[in-house]
């Protein structure tokens, strides 16, 4: 864990913050996007695997990036792209695993803290969208030590040791929270979408923004519910 904090993380392709504000924008220029993204053969590579992984739940199919954006929709594809950037680190031959590793329970707690945000009048529905979807980016250095230590692993599946904060610091000598709260830093996301990446386990101790913060801890608590469904109108 030590070495994977300390060599650091790479910054997020170029692409993104491009296509960030293509996709955000009223009326989406999907040729403009298709070019931008062919700009990086790899990355455009594992945003359509993606796309598909989200796809294959409603039987759909995408084979090019055109038809990923018509078939997900401009938010659902750029979740896809957001999760793309955030799993670049690390060895190459698992970014696409680990991508699929964060995408039901990132893509349930992005929409259901967008629903919160509204029901709450907070501001900024895409911020909380955004720490919705990005909130657990700390498991991925969690998940790489496990992999990298195959013994540990195998003894590690039988323990549900995710989102048990404690039993994340027993075994690996920090918690998920902490670590994400590390990457935000290094990836220089916004303080309020650090807060939240921090806190979301404990809310009252937020800094920067509180509220956003509480809305993931909420939307984490209802998704972490037995019964909970997600609306039937996402594929995920």
């Amino acid at each position: 864990m030590a070495s994977i904090l300390s060599e650091g993380l790479k910054p997020f392709p170029p692409c993104v913050f491009d296509l960030d504000v293509m996709l955000n924008a009223s009326v989406v220029d999907l040729k403009k996007v298709n070019d931008t993204l062919g700009s990086d053969a790899e990355f455009s590579r594992r945003v359509l695997h993606l796309s598909n992984a989200i796809l294959a739940r409603s039987n759909g199919l995408a084979r090019t990036t055109i038809d990923a954006i018509v078939l997900l929709g401009p938010c659902l594809f750029h979740t896809a792209v957001l999760l793309c950037a955030v799993t670049e680190f690390g060895a190459p031959a698992f970014r696409d695993q680990n991508a699929e590793e964060l995408l039901a329970h990132s893509v349930q707690m992005a929409i259901l803290s967008e629903k919160i945000a509204e029901q709450t009048e907070y501001p900024v529905r895409g911020a909380a969208y955004t720490a919705g979807l990005l909130h657990d980016i700390g498991y991925l250095p969690l998940l790489m030590v496990a992999r990298d230590q195959e013994k540990v692993f195998n003894q590690l599946a039988a323990i549900p040791w995710r989102d048990k904060i404690e039993l994340e610091r027993d075994i690996f000598g920090l918690d998920h929270c902490q670590i994400g709260r590390w990457m935000a830093v290094s990836w220089k996301l916004s303080p309020s979408l650090t807060d939240a990446v921090l806190h979301h386990h404990d809310p009252r101790n937020a800094q920067k923004d509180p509220q956003l913060a509480e809305i993931v801890g909420v939307a984490e608590k209802r998704c972490s519910a037995p019964s909970f469904q997600l609306a039937p109108q996402c594929p995920v």
